[in-house]
């Protein structure tokens, strides 16, 4: 594959703002976003919707776990079948990509399986090219025509805003399944009607170049936890040739602001409310001057060096930080990196460790279908929430870890690639989820929606702050107004946790 081709989950990240009641595309998975071209459309002042409080994250990722496939279905058990009588189809929207990409291979696997427990009911998958994804359910929306099942693509806030999707009910997925497995409930809406389950979480890590660390004797478990030490660390790892930089030690240019982000929370701290941003706070301006500190105290990266992605792919660069979808950039795009996942610096060593972002399985039941259709949906979706193998495969080639209970044994998966001498890309994708997983039982924060319009804004603040070199206290004052326009203006959903 070109260097130049971007990731699947990059892709999802990058579809912008669109007319047509379809505005805020999420980017909770953190690939950087190009900030979207004006609609002409003006946003409407609106109330912000109530959200429930969230369970600790933590909370999600504790109690039993299980060896195989065959003991998780055994506790996550099954649900009465309804098939019908006469064949039914159904239309699903879902993600594009070749059937060489596991994660393509999951999903088309798990309709399979569907299909031949369901004979008489039939899917006709129409994968959507991510570019065009909200244009076409927008066009849905006015046409009132459009598929019964529709794929999550971070999208479960604004689908229920725009009565893209149907509310679950309880004869769907109890509740007493919901809590039993600690699912994450959406209730985005004033109505409180529960809308979506998340199940699964991505998150930022280290990746690490072991081959730059084996030059200067060192290895991946020696990575300091603190920031700090960290940055000292780092500067070892940084070359230069005629005051030039030819090897950072952390490349995250383009990328420093999910940092800023999580450096925020790692102070257990908030970034913003619904009704207030909080970026001129102590801990605000702490995240940016550490960032500016990376630059220019302990030069180990340059604001002239090469983005974060191309820097570390290309071996140019000892860390960088990314969520846990860059394990499929890295093999798919630069295969020949010898890389393994780290945990993630804090500024005291433990956690929180930033923010994070929750998946649910996958597949959503739309407004679209109606009678027979209906009902083929719901046995579709019972069926994703049920079958272990589904909530497996399709989390875990996207780069995401099954949080709900029972889920695998991470810290075994962690155990078993390290022993390897030659792990596979593969086998670092599933140990770089094994340090998520530590991450998130050592503290994260899921702020709900980061819609484009507010990744846009910190971008901005990225670029006159490090790029730039604008005072750290004027910029984020300023953005700050910025910022809390926008959340007048907007309804997004957004937790208390942010």
């Amino acid at each position: 594959m070109s260097h130049n081709q971007i990731s699947r989950r990059e892709m999802l990240r990058l579809m912008g703002v669109t007319a047509g009641g379809l505005a805020a595309a999420s980017l909770a998975g953190c690939a950087p976003s190009t900030p979207p071209p004006p609609t002409g459309t003006p946003v409407a002042t609106v109330t912000m919707a109530p959200t429930q409080t969230p369970l600790p994250a933590n909370a999600l990722i504790t109690g039993d776990t299980v060896a195989t496939i065959a003991e998780g279905q055994k506790a996550y058990g099954w649900y009465q079948e309804w098939h019908p009588t006469d064949t039914v189809e159904i239309l699903a929207w879902g993600p594009s990509g070749p059937d060489t990409d596991p994660w393509i291979k999951s999903i088309k696997s798990g309709m399979d399986r569907f299909m031949q427990k369901y004979p008489t009911i039939k899917i006709k998958y129409e994968p959507l090219p991510w570019d065009s994804w909200d244009t076409k359910v927008s066009a849905a929306k006015t046409a009132n025509q459009g598929p019964d099942i529709i794929w999550e693509a971070d999208r479960e806030a604004q689908y229920s805003r725009d009565g893209i999707i149907k509310p679950i009910s309880e004869d769907v997925i109890s509740e007493d399944y919901v809590k039993a497995h600690k699912f994450y409930e959406v209730r985005p809406l004033k109505d409180g009607l529960l809308y979506w389950l998340h199940a699964a979480v991505m998150g930022p890590i280290l990746y690490c170049n072991k081959a730059l660390l084996a030059e200067k004797g060192l290895k991946p478990s020696d990575t300091p936890k603190t920031w700090s030490e960290f940055a000292t660390f780092c500067q070892q790892l940084t070359k230069f040739n005629n005051g030039q930089m030819t090897q950072a030690g952390f490349a995250f240019n383009k990328y420093a602001r999910y940092i800023w982000n999580d450096m925020i929370y790692q102070q257990k701290a908030h970034c913003y409310s619904d009704k207030q941003a909080f970026f001129d706070s102590p801990a605000s301006i702490k995240a940016w001057q550490t960032l500016v500190d990376f630059y220019d105290k302990y030069k180990i990266n340059d604001r002239a060096f090469l983005a974060y992605d191309e820097g570390f792919g290309k071996g140019k660069a000892a860390y960088t930080q990314v969520w846990t979808w860059f394990g499929a950039t890295m093999e798919g795009n630069y295969p020949d990196i010898d890389w393994a996942p780290v945990t993630y610096p804090t500024f005291t060593g433990e956690g929180p460790y930033g923010r994070h972002d929750y998946d649910g399985h996958g597949w959503m039941v739309t407004t679209f279908a109606q009678g027979q259709k209906d009902k083929a949906a719901w046995e579709f979706f019972k069926f994703n929430y049920h079958e272990y193998q589904w909530m497996v495969d399709h989390n875990h080639t996207n780069g995401m870890i099954l949080a709900t209970v029972p889920h695998p044994d991470y810290k075994k998966i962690f155990d078993d690639v390290d022993k390897m001498a030659k792990p596979t890309q593969a086998d670092k994708r599933l140990q770089s989820l094994a340090v998520l997983s530590q991450e998130f039982a050592g503290g994260m924060v899921f702020p709900g929606e980061v819609a484009a319009p507010f990744d846009n804004m910190w971008q901005k603040m990225e670029e006159a702050i490090l790029y730039n070199n604008k005072p750290i206290q004027e910029t984020v004052a300023d953005y700050k107004k910025q910022y809390e326009t926008l959340l007048s203006q907007t309804n997004f959903w957004v937790t208390p946790q942010a």
